[in-house]
């Protein structure tokens, strides 16, 4: 069920709206890379993106009354996998920083059926989630944390932190923090040249470390396209732990 203006019942009315160009450049180039987001992941991972995305939105094991945020959301791929697996009893909100991304997901968001949970789409940053404390079951981030500027990152984890219930779950796929040898350089040398050299900054400390300096639980971690990946599981604790020193 939505509210008047659009939004889900437990969203905060603050959808910081003020954000209208991504930064990695123009709102035309953003459109162009909106576009081809989807088909560029299919052919990179030999098609085998969006059944992944699908099989680890299950394996989430959402409740049917389940309510996720997705952040980093893009174009809405896992925001709509999460949808189908929660059910029509709950609700998933996709977040992103660009426009064009966003506009690219609500062209590809799931109508309502008896199958899926309602979607929203919110323009806003991942480090100033317009959601209240503790509203949140579950939380994903694909691909999204390198893209973050590096002062910028620990933050928007203690957004996820805030953000998530007590005992809540989440998931975060992004560059590995222990790439393989033969594989350090050649995927060094890619993901600078396609993201600039922030992106490879991700590397140090890890999204275990950040996670860890967020107040967050490292439940599980797998190797993702031959290491270069990680997808690390994670939750909030149940009582509140102090915050170690952050070191980035």
């Amino acid at each position: 069920m939505k509210t008047r203006n659009g939004m889900l019942p437990w969203q905060s009315s603050s959808s910081g709206n003020d954000l209208s160009v991504e930064g990695g450049g123009s709102l035309i180039n953003g459109r162009r890379t909106a576009q081809v987001y989807e088909a560029f992941m299919g052919l990179v991972t030999l098609g085998s993106y969006r059944s992944f995305v699908s099989r680890e939105a299950s394996r989430l094991r959402p409740n049917p009354k389940d309510r996720a945020v997705d952040i980093c959301c893009g174009t809405g791929l896992l925001t709509r996998a999460l949808a189908r697996s929660i059910g029509p009893k709950g609700a998933v909100v996709g977040v992103d920083a660009s426009e064009a991304m966003l506009d690219a997901a609500r062209s590809h968001s799931l109508l309502p059926t008896a199958e899926a949970a309602a979607v929203s789409f919110i323009l806003a940053d991942a480090s100033r989630l317009p959601l209240p404390g503790e509203s949140v079951d579950l939380a994903t981030m694909f691909l999204g944390l390198h893209e973050i500027a590096p002062s910028a990152r620990l933050p928007a984890l203690r957004e996820v932190q805030r953000v998530l219930r007590p005992g809540g779950r989440g998931l975060i796929l992004d560059v590995s923090s222990s790439i393989p040898r033969p594989l350090l350089w050649p995927a060094r040398v890619a993901l600078i040249a396609m993201e600039g050299s922030d992106a490879w900054n991700i590397t140090d400390p890890g999204v275990p470390a950040l996670l860890r300096q967020a107040g967050l639980r490292q439940t599980g971690r797998r190797a993702v396209l031959g290491g270069i990946l990680e997808l690390v599981e994670f939750s909030r604790p149940l009582k509140r732990e102090p915050l170690p020193p952050a070191s980035v």
